[in-house]
């Protein structure tokens, strides 16, 4: 039997968020596998402790933020950078740095490790941020992100992506062929449908559409479907769980009636969610932001047993081509629309496919990607 792999992994930040659900989970498939995982971060908060904690079995060595953060925000801030430097001198088999931010970038660079692996999960310069920085605070930020974003394809030994749209990328700015490893889910029963609206203090006989996550750049394209078919299903409302409630404030009181604003439920909380809806909805627009990325929702809405109405963008809308349960609606809001209504109606009148779970769970279960990580490691270290 060979020997256990020494993996560190080093982050940006620990909080239960985004890129959190990637590493972490891809952390705990490791460790069912047998490999030894820490994980190195820092908690954004200037007034914590240097810490380590136990999470789901995994070591996470924390460090606070330094002050200052308003003018070097913490994912760049250079002090946060040289207080990882201790984790640098670790030795380990595979040193494997997620997200393109200097606070973890620096320790990954000069660790004690035989192989640097390196997550790319989406896209920030001419994604989430404009390709030409923006003036003022935010511009050491930007250009920091920019720099390491366009540098560090080459500098690691090998890459892992989420998707078709960064692999080409990568391979553009000089990464040998990358490793694609979407986001995933654990398998779960599903939750009798009743029980969980019982559970979230939902209502039993409404037409659930849901949403979850925090980017929330297209609720308005979830929002607008409630006054568009509320005529023909009466009984329609949308539950939600993770946007700031900011976002349902200035809604007319007829549409925020329909509205069970769930506010940012617990992970472990996901499962019973997708269990209670009738139809989980994933609107993209059709940017660069949206094609390089691969919601963890798409797989978790399947899991729980509810059909997905996604967007024909990224990777999601291509691997659900030919999965029972998925809907693909175009790229633009009138096509999404269009499309939703079709749908909702098929699964108001129950003439729907239900979602097969079993072909869920051997795309996107957590098990398998951890699995795929894991050969990658070794071919590498091999190599």
């Amino acid at each position: 039997m060979q020997r256990p792999l020494q993996i560190h992994f080093f982050v940006n930040f620990v909080h239960e968020q985004g890129t959190y659900f990637r590493f972490h989970n891809l952390a705990r498939s490791l460790k069912l596998l047998g490999h030894e995982v820490e994980i190195f971060g820092c908690d954004h908060h200037s007034e914590s402790k240097r810490r380590t904690e136990e999470r789901d079995n995994i070591l996470y060595h924390i460090t606070p933020s330094f002050r200052g953060q308003r003018w070097f925000p913490a994912p760049h801030h250079p002090l946060n950078a040289l207080a990882q430097l201790p984790a640098a001198s670790k030795q380990c088999d595979v040193a494997h740095l997620f997200q393109p931010f200097l606070s973890a970038a620096l320790a990954w660079r000069i660790a004690r490790t035989q192989t640097r692996f390196y997550d790319w999960d989406d896209l920030w310069t001419g994604g989430l941020h404009p390709t030409k920085p923006v003036e003022g605070l935010n511009r050491y930020a930007q250009l920091s992100t920019a720099i390491l974003e366009k540098r560090l394809p080459k500098s690691a030994d090998h890459m892992t992506v989420c998707g078709r749209f960064l692999n080409r990328l990568a391979i553009k700015r000089g990464a040998v062929t990358p490793t694609t490893i979407p986001n995933g889910v654990w398998q779960t029963k599903p939750t009798d449908k009743e029980a969980a609206r019982r559970a979230l203090g939902l209502k039993s006989d409404a037409l659930y559409l849901g949403y979850m996550g925090r980017t929330a750049d297209e609720l308005d394209w979830c929002l607008s479907l409630i006054t568009q078919n509320l005529s023909r299903h009466p009984n329609l409302r949308f539950a939600v769980c993770g946007p700031p409630e900011s976002a349902f404030v200035s809604l007319s009181p007829h549409i925020r009636e329909r509205i069970d604003y769930l506010g940012s439920l617990p992970p472990a909380r996901i499962p019973t969610f997708a269990s209670a809806i009738d139809l989980g909805l994933l609107p993209l627009k059709a940017n660069a932001f949206n094609r390089s990325r691969f919601p963890i929702k798409f797989a978790e809405y399947l899991m729980g047993g509810a059909p997905v109405l996604c967007s024909n963008v990224g990777d999601c809308a291509k691997l659900g081509e030919n999965l029972d349960g998925v809907y693909l609606a175009g790229n633009t809001q009138e096509l999404w629309a269009s499309r939703a209504a079709q749908v909702i109606s098929s699964i108001a009148a129950k003439d729907f496919a239900p979602v097969s779970r079993g072909a869920v769970s051997d795309l996107f279960g957590w098990e398998s990607i951890g699995a795929r990580l894991e050969s990658s490691y070794k071919e590498a270290l091999n190599a």
